[in-house]
């Protein structure tokens, strides 16, 4: 079973994304409002932290440098978002996504090919399904 989600993973990343993201997004839904707004925070930490890791296991310093400012920054905006307002955490989703787009195309890092796209696509809906949820309470 296992063995058969990785194989769809690896084939449809951007499925994957999309529906890995239409999968998370209903929890926001029952907490309450600052509560979904602490755990999309949270989470835009975990994503950038992952990029992070990525570089430590490519090793060299010019991508060491360059993903741990990425990853201050998506923090930076996920600490915006619970200080100044909570619109630039959906805004730094999708700014994720773009870097994810980045990384699919131009930056090579110690990371598979699957990973950027369905992180990109995860990242995008998640921003629109999030910004609804948050506009429609």
């Amino acid at each position: 079973m296992i063995s058969r989600l990785a194989a769809g993973l690896t084939r449809h990343p951007a499925m994957a994304g999309a529906v890995l993201s239409l999968l998370s997004l209903p929890v926001h839904l029952v907490l309450p409002e600052d509560t979904s707004i602490q755990l999309a925070a949270v989470i835009l930490g975990l994503v950038a932290g992952i990029y992070a890791g990525f570089a430590l296991q490519d090793g060299r310093a010019r991508i060491l440098v360059m993903e741990g400012l990425a990853a201050l920054a998506f923090l930076a905006f996920a600490l915006a978002g619970l200080v100044w307002g909570p619109w630039f955490i959906p805004a730094a989703y999708g700014l994720h996504g773009v870097w994810d787009l980045l990384h699919h195309r131009q930056i090579t890092t110690a990371m598979p090919s699957w990973y950027p796209p369905m992180c990109a696509v995860y990242d995008w809906v998640f921003a629109a399904g999030l910004s609804a949820l948050w506009i429609l309470r």
